[in-house]
């Protein structure tokens, strides 16, 4: 019998050995690494690809940015300003409140609704007498515009130039036939004019009341209701 070859021996010992080591280290399967033949084993192709991958992730070139009109610039966010908290000592005092509008004054009544300039009269004059507390309304609107209409016609202008009072050297004036005298004594402070024809209605209708108690016993009006025509006061 031949002796056996030693450096045979020792070779597989070193590739046994060899492949005990990659096993571990999970380098290769030693199945795969080694062979039944007498020739050193080759390593597997597949299980030297995952280290290769591996290795070139690692080694891959970081991307190349493109030219400069196609990058994206993203503008920086605006800086948030606080504002400094106020001097107690230096505010300025708050503004006063405006003061509350007074209501709207009410629209004077209306007496006389008539409409023509003697309405304008009549109603002026008594709420000149209502002021002064004269006891007048106007329920006695009607009974005023009679007077007027038969002693003056409605002009405030008319003197009487045929009458007794006339031949007495006082003639009657104004819308309500009132003489100097009468006027005198029954006029409002402020309303002195006798041909003015407020001032002129206000004597003539405080005369009646002063005289007569009222308009429902003036005498031209009674003889007016009586069937009877007007007659002077």
């Amino acid at each position: 019998m031949k002796p056996r070859n030693l450096n045979r021996f020792g070779a597989r010992t070193s590739v046994s050995a060899g492949l005990l080591m990659m096993s571990v280290a999970g380098s290769a399967s030693p199945l795969a690494m080694a062979s039944t033949n007498d020739d050193a084993a080759q390593p597997a192709p597949a299980t030297e690809a995952a280290p290769a991958a591996a290795a070139a992730a690692v080694a891959a070139p970081l991307p190349v940015l493109g030219p400069p009109s196609t990058w994206v610039v993203t503008p920086p966010a605006p800086l948030l300003t606080i504002p400094a908290a106020p001097d107690p000592g230096s505010a300025e005092p708050a503004a006063a409140e405006p003061a509350a509008a007074e209501p709207a004054a009410a629209a004077p009544e209306v007496f006389d609704t008539t409409g023509d300039r003697l309405a304008g009269w009549i109603n002026e004059a008594i709420h000149v007498m209502r002021d002064n507390g004269v006891p007048v309304s106007g329920k006695d609107v009607r009974a005023i515009r009679t007077v007027v209409d038969k002693e003056s016609n409605g002009d405030p202008t008319a003197v009487n130039r045929w009458d007794s009072n006339w031949r007495a050297g006082h003639p009657s004036k104004g819308l309500m036939q009132c003489i100097d005298s009468t006027f005198r004594a029954h006029k409002l402070p402020g309303h002195d004019d006798i041909m003015n024809p407020v001032d002129n209605i206000i004597a003539g209708t405080r005369y009646t009341i002063s005289r007569y108690g009222g308009f429902d016993k003036h005498p031209g009006l009674k003889s007016i209701l009586k069937g009877n025509g007007y007659r002077g006061y």
